[in-house]
């Protein structure tokens, strides 16, 4: 069975990856704050964590499958025969060596988990003044925004448009038997979180309802696409892979140059045109 001599951000973060588990529930599994999970994947190699929590991974990779210890064996080889962990991705926005070559292509990351670890939804969304979001369930924006971040945003006079796949649609249906779920699971995820939008929605004072704009289209999966205000995160919809395990692209708004920003713009608003208003 793998072993690990000592605990440190890379070969936690491998386990969280090989368990298929988020930051959320992976920290929910050992009973520590989400951002000490972030701190220890940020810091990677260089960070330990303290000696009950090495001790509580142990745990964690003792009674993970066979599968899932199969994977973090396999990653953590790889990982270590490359020499070091990946390196930090560029920070949103800030363009660093050779990002000109790119055109407004900021970030590159190898899954939306990888992304998770390094932006959170607050980072994202946080002080943001309009909102245009397209894709499966949304969980960056239902699941890691909370009510109250909601409200403030909407009484700062933030405005958004959210674009669900339709739960009750035959495109869901279609995506759950190419991933591998079970009938439902899926369509039962994105109207729980259609569902947390509507009751935001409806808790709004008068006159700020029509700052939150919900509605559903039923089409081929391409693209989730989150656009805050210059900032897009756009991620496939690649065959057979999860959404969480397909790469992440990050590309801010450049004013002086046709890039890919303006490709995912007209992208949400063409499907938003499409939609079902809720």
């Amino acid at each position: 069975m793998a072993t690990v001599q000592r605990w440190s951000g890379r070969e936690s973060r491998t386990l969280r990856h090989a368990l298929r588990m988020s930051i959320r529930d992976f920290a929910s599994h050992l009973g520590v704050a989400e951002r000490t999970v972030s701190k220890w994947e940020a810091g990677g190699a260089g960070v330990t964590p303290r000696p009950e929590m090495q001790a509580a991974l142990d745990t964690t990779l003792g009674k993970a499958s066979v599968e899932a210890r199969d994977r973090f064996t396999a990653t953590l080889r790889a990982t270590s025969a490359a020499g070091a962990s990946p390196s930090p991705a560029l920070p949103l926005g800030a363009p660093g060596t050779g990002a000109e070559q790119f055109g407004d292509l900021v970030a590159v990351f190898s899954s939306r988990t990888e992304f998770s670890t390094h932006v959170s939804s607050d980072h994202l969304l946080g002080g943001a003044r309009t909102v245009r979001a397209v894709g499966l369930s949304l969980n960056l924006l239902t699941q890691g925004f909370a009510d109250s971040q909601w409200h403030g945003f909407v009484r700062a006079g933030g405005r958004a448009r959210c674009l669900f796949l339709d739960p009750a649609g035959a495109a869901v249906e279609a995506r759950e038997a190419e991933e591998g779920f079970a009938p439902g699971q899926l369509s039962a995820l994105t109207r729980l979180n259609i569902e947390t939008l509507l009751r935001v929605r409806a808790r709004l004072p008068n006159g700020l309802g029509d700052h939150l704009e919900l509605a559903v289209y039923d089409d081929t999966l391409r693209f989730n696409v989150v656009l805050a205000d210059d900032v897009c995160v756009a991620q496939p919809y690649l065959p057979v892979s999860r959404g969480v395990d397909s790469p992440t692209f990050v590309v801010r708004r450049q004013e002086d140059r046709s890039c890919l920003y303006p490709v995912f713009e007209q992208f949400f608003e063409a499907q938003w045109q499409r939609g079902q208003q809720l």
